[in-house]
């Protein structure tokens, strides 16, 4: 399910930590025509659902991939007398995905400071599901990873308080030197503010795609953002507190999230199936061109050269793994019993879950709401029939870099 990918994490730490980079050394300020996105993309499903987890499989996957990192600093950080330690989970969505985690997070503070008191901090947009998180965080809802098996809360271990804060991680969320562990799964790919330099392009949808290398104005957008958010961190964290960011990245072999060395590329089938909805007259030119991902996957080479920029973070490990399709994985060994189609509908909601606001973004403003979804609902129609016709074929797979950062 998952595998080492890319060079390994001291050829990349010994590249890196001799002199920063000349980009960014020539940092730029973000282009003037970026716009805010007062929400970088908005949830689907209803307020306390839990659409989110229920349909990401593969995020269980993908922490627990970086679980013996998180644990193996619980056991090495300082553990402060006289006050809770406090844990953040930046980007937390649901925050159903993360619970297993944080409830081993608690024990291993415990096994160095028994009784020792922990808060819990969420944190994510202001237009975020809250009432899941809470719904998640203090048991009221279940939740089951991708293999069915029940998840407990770390709030049921008693001593453990829950806080939820809506600023956004590009920004400090929390009071200085407050923050013991801050974690952070599949979510600073967004940024803060969208110069969509590729609306108008029937081609290409996101940065990663494009064969000539990222826009420069998302390059820069993305390496303003990222500095402030280690800016924010390093103000957040105590003394030698962690920082695990886990993050979507284009590896050293030129992978990225839905395009590996396995399978149809998840954007072709995106691309194929928007465009069907030109051919068939649902949509016209201008909405057809009109899709740009507002997020940026960084190479680890990037996300090393923001943090060699900040005096007050120490690199500890940066590692690229690929976290396979489980939905994918569970298919093709014939685990799910399922027909073609009944694979495609059980699949397709994962990569619905965060693309589908940008997608409606790219809709005329003189449509409705309810004409925009009637739109989508078509869209998704067409993925799930393209993904039906050869299932083994579609999948999403993970292609993260983990990082591992102290506070100084």
């Amino acid at each position: 399910m998952k595998r080492m990918i890319g060079a390994s994490v001291a050829a990349i730490c010994t590249t890196s930590m001799h002199g920063a980079s000349a980009f960014a050394l020539k940092m730029k300020e973000a282009p003037e025509v970026a716009t805010p996105i007062a929400n970088v993309h908005t949830p689907v499903g209803k307020d306390g659902e839990g659409e989110y987890t229920a349909a990401t499989k593969g995020c269980f996957d993908v922490i627990d991939a970086a679980s013996p990192l998180v644990l193996q600093e619980v056991t090495a950080q300082p553990i402060h007398e006289g006050r809770a330690f406090h844990v953040a989970d930046y980007g937390t969505a649901d925050a159903g995905t993360s619970l297993g985690l944080l409830s081993k997070v608690v024990r291993a503070v415990r096994e160095r400071a028994d009784d020792k008191e922990v808060v819990v901090h969420y944190e994510d947009q202001l237009n975020n599901e809250w009432k899941s998180v809470f719904n998640h965080a203090l048991g009221y809802k279940k939740v089951t990873d991708a293999y069915n098996k029940e998840i407990d809360t770390p709030y049921n271990l008693g001593g453990v308080f829950v806080e939820a804060n809506g600023v956004g991680f590009h920004q400090q969320c929390y009071a200085s030197g407050s923050i013991d562990l801050g974690v952070s799964f599949t979510a600073m790919h967004w940024l803060s503010s969208s110069p969509s330099s590729l609306k108008g392009s029937t081609k290409y949808m996101h940065a990663a795609r494009c064969p000539d290398g990222p826009p420069e104005a998302e390059k820069l957008q993305a390496d303003e953002d990222w500095y402030k958010i280690l800016q924010a961190r390093s103000k957040e964290l105590t003394k030698g507190g962690r920082f695990v960011c886990v993050n979507f990245c284009v590896s050293e072999e030129g992978y990225f999230l839905g395009q590996t060395d396995a399978g149809a590329s998840m954007w072709d089938s995106f691309q194929s199936s928007w465009d069907k909805l030109a051919a068939d007259g649902v949509i016209d030119e201008a909405e057809q061109s009109g899709v740009s991902f507002p997020n940026y996957y960084r190479t680890t080479e990037e996300f090393l050269a923001g943090i060699e920029r900040c005096p007050d973070l120490k690199l500890i490990s940066a590692e690229e793994k690929i976290v396979r399709c489980p939905y994918r994985e569970q298919y093709v060994a014939g685990d799910s019993k399922m027909s073609p189609e009944e694979y495609a509908t059980s699949f397709v909601p994962t990569t619905r879950t965060w693309s589908h606001s940008t997608f409606k973004a790219a809709l005329s403003d003189d449509r409705t709401d309810e004409e925009k979804e009637k739109i989508l609902e078509q869209f998704w129609a067409n993925y799930e029939a393209l993904v039906a016709q050869s299932p083994e074929s579609h999948g999403m797979d993970y292609v993260h870099s983990y990082l591992v950062v102290e506070k100084l």
